[in-house]
């Protein structure tokens, strides 16, 4: 007997087959090209754009500390020029104040802003005509020798006479100074002109303070033992024995309306500059000065003359006339064979 058999049956499809899922195929070279272009184009992308993103949250950083250290520089400023001492500030008064104008120098500076002929061009054209000065050799010789002649008895003299100097002949003289180069035509220089004495004894007590930790400590001892033939030290009687002390400050950068900096270009040699041509015109009017370099006392400086920020203390020249008795170390200085080199 013949048995059905177990094993189910399933219906039969007619018909043409399901089409089997497309495949992707092989790859073109030029399109993982792109693909690789594009991937790098968008990390170098965000590599740049997160670089941006660093300098500006840096830049902003510097900016906010900026303010915020000029806003406290300016407290300390306030706080030393208390601590020196009320006839610091008083004498801080007296030099901005009405008082000074009714002493006379106020009024002549005045008077001398409005005799100035030397044509200062506020808005600068491109270029203009140069008329230089004209001499045959003989006069170029003459006046070249004249010259050195008058130089040649400059010397740093340190005992100054109390004896009073017109105003107007420092001011030809910081004018002259005035006429240096400088970088970009910025003339990154100030000169600040102390006739107060509470100003001038402010100023020596924080060189002189200074000035003993650079002997005792600072320069070490080969420096006292090479000044020691020039007779100077730590104690700077001149700086309020003077008439004048002039301050010679120069711009680090400059500010703007808004406080924000804005850069001087080679300020340290204009400035040096600006000082050599001072010097020869302080030699050519009759006075003398000695150069003082106020080593790590310039911030109290210019806060006690409460000059802005961007302004440093380069040195002090007190300004007058020798006393009857000056003595000045016997130096001789190096031969033309010892400094110059014909090429």
């Amino acid at each position: 007997m013949c048995q059905r058999s177990s094993v189910p049956s399933y219906p039969q499809h007619y018909g043409p087959s399901p089409a089997p899922p497309p495949s992707s195929g092989p790859v073109e070279p030029g399109q993982m090209a792109v693909a690789l272009v594009a991937t790098v184009v968008v990390i170098q992308f965000r590599v740049v754009l997160k670089e941006w993103m660093v300098k500006l949250a840096m830049a902003l950083a510097r900016h906010l500390f900026g303010a915020w250290l000029n806003s406290r520089r300016r407290e300390a400023g306030d706080q030393r020029t208390q601590r020196v001492g009320r006839s610091s500030a008083d004498g801080i008064r007296e030099l901005t104040s009405g008082q000074f104008v009714d002493k006379k120098v106020g009024s002549d500076l005045d008077a001398a802003v409005e005799e100035e002929n030397d044509s200062f061009i506020h808005t600068q054209s491109a270029e203009m005509l140069y008329h230089p000065s004209s001499f045959g050799e003989e006069e170029m010789l003459r006046r070249s020798q004249l010259f050195y002649e008058l130089m040649k008895t400059r010397r740093s003299v340190r005992c100054f006479s109390s004896k009073d100097i017109p105003l107007k002949i420092v001011q030809n003289i910081i004018k002259a100074a005035g006429t240096s180069p400088s970088g970009a035509n910025l003339q990154p220089w100030t000169f600040c002109l102390i006739k107060s004495d509470r100003i001038k004894r402010a100023i020596r007590g924080v060189v002189e303070e200074q000035e003993q930790i650079n002997y005792s400590r600072r320069m070490g001892a080969q420096w006292v033992l090479d000044v020691a033939p020039l007779n100077v030290n730590w104690n700077k009687p001149y700086l309020t024995e003077a008439p004048f002390l002039l301050v010679v400050m120069k711009h680090a950068y400059q500010l703007d309306d808004t406080g924000d900096r804005k850069p001087t270009y080679y300020s340290e040699q204009s400035t040096a500059i600006a000082i050599g041509i001072l010097l020869a015109a302080i030699q050519n009017a009759g006075l003398v000065t000695v150069v003082t370099t106020p080593l790590n006392a310039g911030a109290a400086i210019r806060e006690i003359l409460q000059r802005p920020i961007n302004e440093k203390v380069s040195l002090l020249l007190p300004l007058g006339y020798p006393t009857d008795e000056c003595y000045v170390p016997d130096i001789q200085r190096k031969p033309i064979e010892d400094i110059m080199r014909i090429y």
